[in-house]
């Protein structure tokens, strides 16, 4: 796939190999699918997506507003490390103990069957994993204590433990089975995610905000992880997606965000997917961030960075975790070039109706159809906040997803908030945002694997 081009624009500068030389041919068939993709459209993946549900009479929020479900399901694998029978999203991992059910004791069945119904309807599974603090055993986030990286290493006091942790990681991730092929399915592991931040045991900080963890112990971390579990524990259906948080990243120009993005990065032999963890451009939580023309501006330079690194070094670029866009996304008001970028793509977001035309057919926009008044800016976050984002150009077009976290009661009206429900304010721009011909959800997906 070296030397692609368009418009005689070379968009890639080296061909993309995996981390794992030897993935399985699911995993390694969805690999060439997801690269062949780059730059064509982007999926729409949902946290959760049918085991934390807001809206009555449904197993999903997205599919009762879109009538389909996501392209890209996110879960957790947090508990799996202490054998424990429910995950941080209060989804249990099932009650029943036997041969059938139990990896290492672990319980796994209904993440297990979540994932399989994933696959099967051709979508895309990826998994975060929040582990418990491995000196203290506390929490899944918030649950920092000096060593803690340290001790997992190599001649650390806790470095056995850990192994053992990931031979539990390792057992669930292997058994999520093709009925068909009986092979494991593929998919995308982030662990250690939002490293540059201070919530999380493994978290390095930033350059300007540094924890206890050195750049070098998170680097060592990560290839330890991945050394053991592709070459001790034979594990062959992964993807490895590497997410930094954006909030901790100096945005003053494209050089300090591309070295804040890259501070600890454990290196292109160990990563196959360019990711990043983003609220605080979207939906950020503080009162003085109400500058919505220039957080849009930030956003787009993050997934230009990311989606540039991506071509330049053979990755996969992906919005690993996305803020919902709501009130404050509202108050952006498109520009010029925001208009064209859309009208560009299809301008669903101009649809008479909160619909849009189906892929593939025209769009009413400019095809002599009378239109009716577009929907106000104030009730459009979706499409005239991200999706602008998403099309602002190149290299942007390269990010392969978005993922909004899970719906969850106690987080609406913020940023960690997921998707609109049934009834609620955005849920109209929210299904024309998925159906933006740029948009695949899991009905629109081309066959990846």
């Amino acid at each position: 796939m070296s030397g692609e081009t368009m418009g005689g624009e070379n968009l890639r500068s080296v061909d993309p190999q995996p981390v794992d030389p030897h993935l399985n041919t699911l995993t390694r068939t969805l690999f060439r699918s997801l690269h062949q993709a780059s730059g064509k459209f982007a999926m729409f993946g949902h946290q959760n997506e049918t085991s934390n549900v807001i809206g009555p009479n449904t197993d999903s929020d997205v599919h009762a507003v879109t009538g389909t479900y996501p392209a890209l399901w996110g879960s957790d694998l947090s508990g799996v490390e202490r054998d424990e029978t429910t995950n941080i999203d209060g989804f249990s991992m099932g009650d029943v103990r036997d041969e059938t059910t139990n990896i290492d004791g672990f319980s796994m069945g209904d993440v297990r069957d979540e994932l399989l119904r994933a696959y099967t309807m051709g979508a895309v599974t990826t998994m975060s994993w929040h582990s418990a603090n491995p000196i203290t055993f506390g929490g899944y986030g918030h649950n920092m204590a000096p060593g803690s990286v340290a001790a997992v290493l190599p001649g650390g006091a806790r470095h056995g433990q850990f192994l053992e942790w990931l031979d539990r990681v390792a057992s669930f991730l292997d058994s999520v089975v093709d009925g068909v092929s009986g092979e494991s399915v593929p998919i995308v592991f982030r662990p250690f995610h939002e490293h540059t931040g201070d919530w999380f045991w493994w978290c390095t900080g930033s350059p300007a905000q540094p924890t206890d963890t050195t750049p070098e112990q998170f680097v060592a971390l990560w290839r330890m992880t991945v050394d053991y579990l592709r070459d001790s524990c034979g594990l062959h259906n992964v993807l490895y997606a590497y997410s930094p948080d954006r909030s901790r990243i100096d945005m003053s120009s494209e050089s300090t965000c591309e070295a804040g993005y890259l501070y600890a990065y454990p290196g292109d032999e160990y990563v196959d997917v360019l990711g990043f963890d983003d609220y605080w451009d979207i939906a950020p939580a503080d009162v003085e961030a109400e500058r919505p023309r220039e957080r849009h501006d930030d956003l787009i330079t993050m997934l230009t960075v990311v989606g540039r690194l991506a071509r330049e070094r053979g990755k996969i670029a992906a919005a690993t975790e996305v803020g919902s866009p709501g009130e404050f996304a509202s108050r952006y008001v498109m520009s010029a070039e925001d208009e064209a970028a859309l009208a560009g793509a299809g301008a669903c977001a101009s649809a008479a109706d909160d619909g849009c035309a189906a892929h593939g057919e025209s769009n009413a926009v400019g095809s002599g159809t009378a239109q009716t008044a577009a929907p106000s800016e104030s009730d459009s976050p979706w499409t005239r906040y991200l999706l602008t984002a998403a099309l602002a150009n190149s290299d942007t077009r390269r990010v392969l997803w978005y993922m909004p976290w899970r719906n969850d009661p106690g987080a609406a009206g913020t940023g960690a908030y997921g998707t609109p429900v049934e009834g609620s304010r955005y849920a109209a721009d929210f299904r024309r945002f998925t159906k933006h011909p740029f948009i695949r959800m899991a009905n629109t997906l081309p066959p990846l694997y």
